[in-house]
């Protein structure tokens, strides 16, 4: 089943393999609008507006569609077909070989310039690498992908990305409709921004390939990071020629996201050189300010959505840095590491030009257990590869904790990772512990609670408790807590003792207490020569 939405901004057309020359049409503004932002469902599906209204943000001018009077003149100008318009940046993309319409275009005042769209990257892609796949019995070859984070914490809770949807953008899905690994997978939406179709079904395998990292569901054989969520396949990359349409694409194709409510974007595509060299990306302009694409990946942030990208296979080229969008802010930036946890070499460096740590993070992308077309599975290299790990793994978190912002969620699998204390330019933050970021963000619920570690360092819940009991704990990183349950006579329980990863820490103690009589207990905690005691009462 299909969702429908509202996607304003999308025009059908009849592709042509013969293509005449497309254009992006800069505006100047959004007079004459029909559009209200007082009609926000007008603009966005209810999914989008409840992201936006559950983290608080509010729909501006960036919202509202081109105006329609500006298009329609566009149209009316000669022979010109609309490809798509772009809501954020105020940009309408034609198709036409009509000289004379092209510069009666030009001469309206409405239009501040028009490009053409000569260059796209030659980012060099991942590929395949047979190797000897081993794993276990759950996960089977994937088993390391999981490990390296610490998932099976969040998929034994059953947080495995329900109700999460997530927008893959790339090159083209080849029978993902038909491959034995995706049978169970929910795709809720397609589109092929480069035919303006349905069917994302055909061309590049890559696609393809990054999905099963995210929902290949073979169990004993593969199970992705993010297994029950929902997915929008969207295709923006080209194959035919080296054009910079294809990031107009990626904007179009993350604004569609936005529209349709996907929570994340995972994207495994990256930009610098083209085919005519007076179009590259200069380093400077590797500042999240700069490239259209990376303004678009930004935005996507802006709008409430977790934007996953790969930071690029460039570490060992005369490029060695980053390929955009990797270099926006507010984004998770992942670069690859092999199963050990070791930088791998071919991983694009950071930082950015403006001096930001890059990547954010890294995963599995040194020999990363994928699914091909045909449904065997190989192992492959490549951080297109470790991208998607993070994005599925980043919507499970997401689900458990849903009234988290985007920026939250990001700050936790940070601040969780391996190396956040000492961050570089290979490995950023390092490698996520996602029990740990589950943990930072169970801290972060409850100390948003007033009567949460007001005066104490130490709390307890649930108070009254029947079973189990959570700890909720205020320590510096790295220390020795021990807890003592005792009852009222001063009888010692049950003794327990841990090491808090996090300043502030959620243990929870699987003690059976169930058989305990009802009654009042008290919980006694010690960090160091500190002690606290918290009264609870047992039902």
């Amino acid at each position: 089943m299909r969702l429908t939405i509202l996607f304003i901004f999308l025009l059908s057309y009849t592709f042509s393999k013969a293509q005449t020359s497309r254009y992006i049409i800069q505006l100047r503004d959004k007079a004459h609008s029909t559009w209200s932002l007082s009609q926000p469902s007008q603009l966005l599906s209810t999914k989008a507006l409840e992201r936006r209204t559950r983290q608080h943000l509010s729909l501006d001018s960036t919202d509202l569609p081109v105006s329609s009077s500006y298009r329609d003149s566009i149209v009316a100008a000669g022979n010109v077909k609309i490809l798509y318009t772009s809501r954020w940046f105020n940009q309408v993309i034609i198709q036409t070989s009509d000289t004379l319409a092209l510069r009666k275009i030009q001469s309206f005042p409405f239009v501040v310039n028009t490009r053409s769209e000569g260059r796209k990257s030659a980012a060099r892609k991942a590929t395949p690498v047979p190797e000897k796949i081993s794993g276990d019995e759950t996960y089977g070859g994937a088993k390391p992908q999981m490990e390296l984070h610490h998932a099976q914490f969040l998929h034994d809770n059953n947080y495995k990305g329900q109700q999460m949807i997530i927008a893959v953008i790339d090159n083209g899905f080849p029978s993902v409709d038909v491959n034995r690994a995706f049978t169970t997978t929910r795709i809720i939406s397609t589109w092929d921004f480069v035919n303006a179709a349905a069917n994302v079904y055909a061309y590049g395998d890559h696609g393809a390939q990054v999905l099963s990292i995210l929902a290949a569901n073979l169990p004993n054989e593969m199970i992705g990071s993010a297994p029950d969520a929902a997915y929008i396949l969207l295709r923006t990359e080209e194959q035919e020629w080296e054009k910079p349409i294809e990031e107009n694409n990626w904007v179009a194709a993350a604004e569609y996201a936005d529209s349709a409510g996907a929570d994340l974007i995972s994207s495994s595509l990256g930009y610098n050189t083209f085919d005519d060299p007076v179009y590259d990306h200069t380093y400077a302009e590797l500042d999240g300010k700069t490239t259209i694409i990376a303004r678009a990946a930004a935005m996507a942030a802006a709008k409430g959505m977790i934007t996953v990208v790969a930071a690029g296979n460039e570490g060992t080229t005369d490029w060695h840095f980053l390929l955009t969008p990797a270099d926006a802010d507010s984004i998770l930036t992942v670069g690859a590491v092999n199963a050990e946890g070791d930088y791998a070499a071919f991983s694009s460096h950071g930082p950015t030009s403006d001096g930001r740590i890059k990547p954010d993070v890294v995963s599995l992308g040194q020999g990363g257990q994928i699914v091909l077309p045909n449904g065997t599975l190989t192992l492959a290299s490549g951080t297109s590869f470790a991208a998607p790990v993070i994005a599925g793994l980043s919507a499970c978190l997401w689900q458990a904790f849903p009234n988290s912002t985007n920026v939250q969620v990001i700050n936790a699998i940070r601040a969780s990772s391996s190396q956040y204390s000492t961050p570089d330019n290979n490995k950023g933050y390092g490698i996520p512990n996602f029990s740990t970021a589950f943990n930072i963000l169970q801290a972060s619920t409850l100390s948003a609670d007033s009567s949460q570690l007001q005066h104490s360092w130490l709390k307890a819940i649930p108070n009254p408790f029947s079973s189990g009991i959570k700890a909720f704990v205020h320590v510096n990183a790295g220390q020795q807590v021990e807890l003592a349950l005792y009852d009222n006579n001063g009888r010692r329980i049950r003794t327990t003792k841990f090491t808090a990863d996090t300043d502030y820490y959620y243990y929870s103690w699987p003690a059976h207490f169930s058989s305990l009589p009802a009654g009042i207990y008290y919980l006694r905690g010690q960090k160091g020569r500190e002690k606290a005691v918290v009264k609870l009462l047992k039902r």
